[in-house]
């Protein structure tokens, strides 16, 4: 492992509490999303307490609803969306491409109690060694209707990163491999390890992520280049999305970043350069967009634009990931 790299692994706080021997009481048919890297676990001790659950059979996460007026605020975010097309709403039916997509909400006894839940696509289905990292943009994380109190929260939160960047860094997974046998281990951080980092750890653990500072065969590093050309791409048509719209501000919403360990050393250059969005070629492989995937997440603080202004809060992270990304693929 690179130096770097083992100065940002040294620096790691405990992992999140999760995935023990206590098992929440689920329907058949659904279990517990094991690549969850952010947001509300199940606790053992507090049944209230409710993180996201995977429908393994249909392919589908499911967000619980949060606080009433925050998880109505979404639900019906997610329905806007999912209406946009017949009411030919361009701007909103352009977002949906960058957003998981919505199958309504489900109602489903967990832990002896009814609750709500939105049934979202599950980026990770079909990856053998998923990698994911939850990104929060913004240098600022609270809404228009949050208390004084709320806000002096919020500015606490990640002081260093949220203003000189306008992100942060709740968590992440990801396989690194051994420098010798090439065998991977998964390594997973939360929002402890995220609110200790500097500007200069950010951008060293975003490196640690994309595996990007490690050095194998040409094909593995093939794939690294062509995961952060895709990984960019993506971020970019959102960024070109963000310009164009007059509808919304984003507080508090995420990035998640999703790509298959698996598939980096499968990503060998075609005649000397790696293949475009959309290329075929014989013995070509899949196009990135089917094991890089790049989505707006969490949409309880989504408020109408004021003034029909620009969310330049938003693009002032978004910009700044494009950023930190474009210098690992340059390094």
């Amino acid at each position: 492992m690179a130096k770097k790299e083992q100065d940002v692994v040294d620096q790691e706080l405990p992992p999140p509490p999760a995935r023990c021997s206590w098992q929440p009481a689920l329907p058949e048919g659904f279990r517990q999303l094991n690549t969850q890297v952010a947001g509300h676990n199940f606790e053992s001790s507090n049944a209230e307490a409710i993180g996201l659950l995977q429908d393994y059979t249909g392919g589908c996460v499911l967000k619980p609803l949060g606080k009433p007026e925050c998880g109505e605020r979404e639900l019906r975010f997610y329905e806007s969306l999912a209406e946009a097309g017949a009411l030919g709403d361009n701007d909103l039916a352009l977002l949906r491409g960058h957003v998981p997509r919505f199958y309504g909400p489900l109602k489903l006894v967990v832990n002896q109690r009814e609750r709500t839940f939105l049934r979202l696509e599950d980026l990770t289905r079909d990856m053998l060694q998923p990698c994911v990292m939850d990104v929060k943009v913004g240098k600022r994380t609270w809404d228009p209707a949050a208390s004084p109190h709320k806000r002096q929260v919020e500015e606490a939160k990640y002081v260093q990163c949220k203003q000189a960047l306008g992100l942060c860094l709740p968590g992440f997974q990801v396989y690194i491999p051994d420098q010798d046998t090439e065998k991977a281990t998964i390594l997973r951080r939360g929002r402890d390890y995220g609110k200790s980092l500097s500007v200069d750890g950010f951008k060293e653990t975003m490196a640690l992520f994309f595996n990007a500072s490690t050095s194998h065969s040409k094909a593995r590093r093939a794939g690294k280049e062509l995961l952060l050309q895709e990984v960019l791409r993506q971020l970019q048509d959102i960024l070109n999305w963000f310009h164009s719209q007059r509808l919304y501000h984003f507080y508090a919403s995420s990035l998640l970043i999703c790509y298959d360990y698996s598939r980096l050393k499968d990503q060998p250059l075609l005649n000397g350069h790696h293949p475009h969005h959309g290329e075929q070629e014989d013995n070509a492989p899949t196009s990135p967009s089917t094991w890089v995937r790049v989505r707006m997440i969490d949409f309880a603080h989504v408020y109408p634009a004021e003034q029909a202004l620009p969310d330049e809060n938003y693009m002032f992270g978004l910009r700044s990931l494009i950023e930190v990304v474009q210098a690992l693929l340059h390094r």
